[in-house]
């Protein structure tokens, strides 16, 4: 059947018509793992760091720097609006955005659970909040690879859904048995499912119900691969964050970069080590001429025996020649010595290079050698302040928002302060500045507001038209009153005389109208300076005059 013919108008011409969106494939992304170039397996990486001191001295010392001040809670806003749901962070009467003064302030009661929840155990293994935050920070600084579990207590409805939920427990996982449960385009939660009652149980049919309970089935999102079992968690249940080399899946080791020099590192201290043991190599070798054998074995047994009591111990031997001449002895060298290596020079570059990756200054290693005075340390500070910073900020944007919800707060906030006290002085001083800044440009003539965030603008105000010259008396036109001695204070009670049917007031009250006044000096009714005191050159036509 033929289409009919659409009608020709001219608003079909111009009419724009939006096409039908073609159902292709454009891309597939894939699983996008990072590939371990020396095949290394975690447990291998944690013993790297657990034998090095060097890596164990940085990651421990920013450790401390992020959560020396602890956690505080802040006020997620000000006030909120009502009707339009603008949050404002400063205090307001009303909303700026739609006029509106139906406000509202934070909820206190969001905090009652969780910051009650927050103080105390959260595990029955009786870790603390912080306690399992700083296991997080180790692993990030050793797999960069974090996991933080969240243990549940859910309340289903008739139908087996979930409606409800409450956090009970909080673990930190371990990331050499997490992992990320995923397909082969690097999804989550499409691969298979499971029960909230038998973590076992894992079925790929999302229609299917639970072997053991005949329960509901939840997409599954990450896998713990421990004792010899899996053990399988919902969305939402585990959180997983990078910091150094963040992906869609999982993140990249700091310590597969540094390989090299750790293992060089853990090198020169077992050779340091050796070398004040009992099973250290010999630094040589002393050959000596003889025809005796069984007398030198006999000698270098005791010589054995004496150096294993005292590692310093210098044997020494007499050999006897039956030429009558002076035996033979040549020294054979086996290793040089740490000074001949330059042992110092090479420890101390492959230090600064680990600590340089990490951010951690030489003054937060005790090293001070190099300082050089306060401002290379201020310097070094400031370097590792940044670390710091980069650190809490992992948190602050993913960890405690992520936190945060799962508790159903949404006015308040988790944050970790500044490492350093002095950041809120340097905050106070700023805006101290940017008030002086803006009162500066007020008394330029411009027109100076502050915005919802506290912000200062500035406006340049609109040019205003000035009068023109016209006929003496009229609006715009010439003082009438200038030259004179009179005001209009005066003007105004001689009208008002009049008024009152006074006399009629002069045409002329003062002599000196128009002429120069004989008397030196500003007029006496402005001042009560000496007559000397005045400006001998006034013109009567432009000085003040004061009401």
């Amino acid at each position: 059947m033929a289409e009919k013919k659409r009608r020709f108008s001219f608003t079909n011409l111009f009419r724009r018509t939006t096409p039908k969106p073609a159902d292709r494939q454009i891309f597939n992304m894939g699983i996008q793992e990072r590939q371990n170039n020396y095949m290394m397996t975690a447990p291998i990486i944690y013993s790297m760091v657990q034998q090095s001191v060097i890596v164990r001295t940085c990651i421990t010392q920013l450790k401390q720097e992020v959560y020396r001040r602890g956690y505080v809670w802040e006020k997620a806003f000000d006030s909120i609006c009502n009707d339009c749901g603008k949050k404002h962070q400063r205090p307001v009467i009303e909303c700026p955005r739609c006029k509106s003064t139906n406000l509202k302030i934070p909820d206190t009661k969001q905090l009652e659970y969780a910051e009650k929840f927050l103080e105390g155990y959260v595990n029955p293994s009786e870790q603390l909040f912080i306690d399992v935050l700083k296991e997080l920070e180790d692993d990030l600084n050793t797999m960069d690879d974090a996991y933080i579990v969240l243990v549940k207590e859910y309340f289903l409805d008739g139908n087996g859904k979930i409606r409800m939920h409450r956090i009970k427990e909080i673990f930190r996982g371990d990331p050499v048995t997490m992992f990320i449960y995923a397909d082969e385009e690097g999804v989550k939660g499409t691969k298979a499912f499971t029960c909230i009652n038998h973590r076992t149980v894992l079925d790929t049919e999302p229609h299917h119900t639970c072997e053991e309970c005949n329960g509901k089935l939840y997409p599954v999102h990450f896998v713990n691969r421990a004792n010899g079992e899996d053990q399988y968690f919902l969305e939402g249940e585990v959180l997983h964050f990078s910091k150094y080399s963040p992906s869609r899946l999982y993140g990249f080791s700091p310590v597969i970069t540094l390989y090299n020099h750790i293992m060089t590192l853990i090198a020169m201290e077992n050779y340091v080590n050796s070398a004040y043991t009992k099973s250290r190599m010999p630094r040589g070798l002393l050959a000596v001429q003889t025809r005796n054998m069984d007398s030198m074995r006999a000698f270098w047994r005791g010589v054995k025996e004496k150096m294993e009591s005292d590692p310093h111990f210098i044997p020494v031997m007499g050999v006897e020649s039956d030429s009558g001449g002076k035996g033979a002895v040549e020294w054979i060298k086996f290793m040089d010595s740490l000074k001949e290596m330059d042992y110092m020079s090479v420890k101390d570059d492959l230090r600064d290079r680990i600590s340089a990756f990490y951010g951690v200054s030489k003054v937060f290693m005790a090293d001070n050698t190099t300082s050089g005075g306060l401002n290379n340390e201020g310097m070094q500070i400031l370097v590792t302040n940044r670390a710091v910073q980069m650190a809490q900020n992992v948190y602050n944007n993913y960890v405690f928002p992520y936190l945060i919800k799962q508790f159903g707060i949404t006015d308040w906030v988790l944050k970790l302060p500044p490492s350093e006290e002095e950041d809120e002085i340097a905050v106070l001083r700023k805006r101290e500045l940017e008030v002086s800044i803006a009162a500066a440009i007020k008394n330029l003539g411009f027109e100076v507001n502050m915005d919802e965030d506290g912000q200062f603008t500035y406006e340049k105000p609109e040019p205003t038209e000035q009068p023109q010259e016209g006929e003496e008396g009229q609006k715009g036109g010439k003082d009438p009153l200038a030259g004179s001695n009179l005001d209009q204070r005066d003007l105004d009670e001689s009208m008002r005389a009049m008024a009152e049917g006074g006399s009629k007031p002069q045409e002329n009250p003062a002599t000196t109208r128009n002429k120069p006044s004989v008397e030196t000096g500003p007029d006496k009714r402005l001042t009560g300076l000496p007559k000397d005191a005045g400006n001998q050159n006034v013109d009567s036509r432009t000085e003040r005059r004061v009401g």
